[in-house]
């Protein structure tokens, strides 16, 4: 009987399981053997045990499934855990007294500050003038009128001051709009409302946190990824850089398991190329085996609920701007183009938020332009978020090679949010929102992310549920009953555009890697590959839909270490 060498033997090896490699063929296998991070085997139990040896880790799984590492291809890092570690945390306040009550209890509880600073308010909890205009500076106000209070929403497009936060960055009656940017004024009166949006949240002072203050949330948020499957990000830069030197930190002592793609956002009032040059600069400082500089991100326009996405058609009247109001493209087209270039001509991504399909066509022409004037190149240009798309515009990302990232959390009819916001601002539209099927069967790879901390739990099942059903997903969240049927009316959103269970999976998976440029290492699980893995309780190939959300991650293994269990979190 010939001996396997000794230099074939596992350091891990997982068996007994549900192996779903997620490959072209879609093989499933039940053993799994890992040797120095990479995948040395996939298949059954009598072929690994050839590859087990006296110093191999054997993990049971029990019949659990295993999928390869999540890759979250579009989240802000740290994501909400600097607010939650540190400021006013409103993330997931889906009710106007909640709210206000947690501010309320902030600032007594504090009240050595001298400036408050918050995150996560929803404008899906206001009516009447405050869905479209934002939040009065009264009710803070209310609460504290002597020191300035800044509150920024969940989506980050939209910020909420009292007057004292509003003369502290004196802002009045008399200041301008600043170019992309809104503040909004009293109907009446022509005073500041209090809200701000889009590129007038420049106005307000930065919050700024300590090296160890940011260090510690950067750790706390790996550890919230870790125990959602992922393995894998494309940190985005939004209207905060992204923490490169803290990931370098983590790197350095050896703390950093997450594989990091990063972005760099181009402002449209900075010239091109010193912002283009500054990118490449970061591409050189940060470049190792686990982070890479890889993109530039655009701002086109803004969102449907801060009433600044930029539309085909108007907004309906109700959305309080009139009857002739489609919003506003926040870069002048030439100038995007030569942008486009530059950028591609550079070697970097693009990746552009378009929330609007007058936006979304704009720039496909940017990208049209771009590529007959590129060198040619594998660029993977990316358009995100596509809460409105043109039906004729989707076949033009296959001819321009361009890939759709969608956020399937957002793929129903929220409850709290698409009848106040949504259709009120849209009107019949707000039923056609979120293509995702339509761009699948063009075979236009899509990926799904989560935006974090605009959805402020990301789990990827979350999502999956959502977009191979388009109706509610995590009921508990919304603090509504749960469905019982895929069809029931209350929350479906077109159904036509639901997504495949096996499309959903490999939108977190083998696409994302694609769309990351690690598709020949990350992605499947295959051997040669690294062995970044998810565990999960149960098959979710195997059960019903609506179940799917309710499936706990078991286990993370990220480059063949395992840096997360479900028992030692304490589930």
């Amino acid at each position: 009987m010939l001996k396997t060498p000794d230099n074939t033997k596992a350091d891990l090896l997982l068996k007994n399981g549900i192996i779903r490699t997620m490959d072209a063929h879609e093989t499933c296998a039940s053993a799994l053997a890992v040797r120095e991070g990479k995948i040395i085997f996939v298949g059954d139990e009598t072929g690994a045990q050839a590859y087990c040896g006296p110093g191999t880790e054997v993990i049971d799984l029990k019949g659990r499934m295993a999928l390869p590492g999540m890759i979250d291809t579009h989240l802000h890092a740290p994501g909400n855990v600097l607010t939650k570690l540190f400021d006013i945390n409103l993330h997931g306040l889906l009710r106007l007294e909640e709210t206000i009550k947690t501010i309320e209890d902030f600032v007594r509880e504090n009240p050595e500050r001298e400036v408050y600073y918050g995150e996560g308010f929803s404008l899906g909890i206001f009516e009447g003038l405050e869905v479209s205009l934002g939040p009065r500076k009264e009710r803070l106000d209310d609460i504290c009128p002597a020191k300035p209070i800044f509150l920024t929403s969940y989506d980050g497009h939209s910020y909420w001051l009292n007057s004292n936060a509003l003369e502290v960055c004196g802002i009045g009656r008399d200041t301008p709009n600043p170019p992309g940017g809104v503040i909004e004024r009293d109907p009446q009166t022509g005073e500041p409302w209090g809200t701000l949006k889009e590129a007038a949240g420049k106005l307000i002072q930065e919050r700024e946190y300590t090296r160890e203050e940011s260090l510690k949330a950067m750790l706390h948020f790996q550890k919230e990824l870790h125990s959602l499957g992922y393995t894998g990000i494309l940190s985005i830069s939004g209207f905060s850089p992204v923490p490169l030197p803290e990931y370098k930190a983590l790197e350095d002592q050896g703390l950093l398991k997450l594989r990091v793609a990063a972005s760099m956002t181009l402002d449209p009032d900075k010239e091109t190329e010193s912002q283009v040059e500054e990118l490449k600069r970061l591409r050189s400082v940060y470049n190792s085996s686990l982070i890479k500089v890889t993109t530039a991100k655009f701002f086109t326009d803004g969102v449907v609920e801060g009433v600044t996405a930029y539309l085909l058609e108007p907004y309906a009247a109700e959305a309080g701007k009139g009857t002739d109001y489609y919003g506003e493209f926040l870069w002048e087209p030439e100038r995007l183009k030569e942008a486009f270039v530059l950028v591609n001509s550079s070697g970097f991504q693009i990746h552009v938020h378009s929330v609007g399909d007058a936006s979304t066509r704009t720039v496909l022409d940017a990208l049209e332009y771009a590529r007959e004037k590129s060198p040619p190149g594998d660029y993977r240009n990316t358009l995100t978020h596509l809460q409105l798309v043109a039906p004729e515009d989707i076949p033009r990302f296959r001819s321009l090679d361009l890939v759709a990232s969608t956020q399937p959390y957002w793929h129903f009819k929220e409850p709290g949010w698409w009848e106040p916001v949504d259709k009120h601002h849209l009107g019949s539209r707000a039923e056609r929102m979120y293509p995702l099927k339509s761009f699948l069967k063009l075979g236009i790879p899509v990926v799904s992310s989560s935006d974090h901390p605009v959805t402020p739990y990301p789990n990827p099942l979350w999502a999956i549920r959502a977009g191979v059903t388009r109706n509610l997903s995590h009921a508990d969240y919304y603090g509504v009953d749960e469905i019982t049927d895929p069809e029931d009316p209350r929350y479906l959103l077109d159904r036509s555009e639901r997504a495949s269970l096996s499309e959903m999976v490999r939108s977190f998976t083998s696409a994302s890697a694609y769309t990351i440029f690690s598709e020949n290492s990350l992605g499947t699980l295959e051997p040669g590959k690294r062995a970044d893995i998810a565990v999960l309780e149960r098959d979710i190939f195997s059960i019903n839909p609506l179940e799917i959300d309710k499936v706990p991650v078991e286990m993370t293994i990220f480059n063949g270490e395992v840096v997360y269990t479900r028992e030692s979190a304490g589930a």
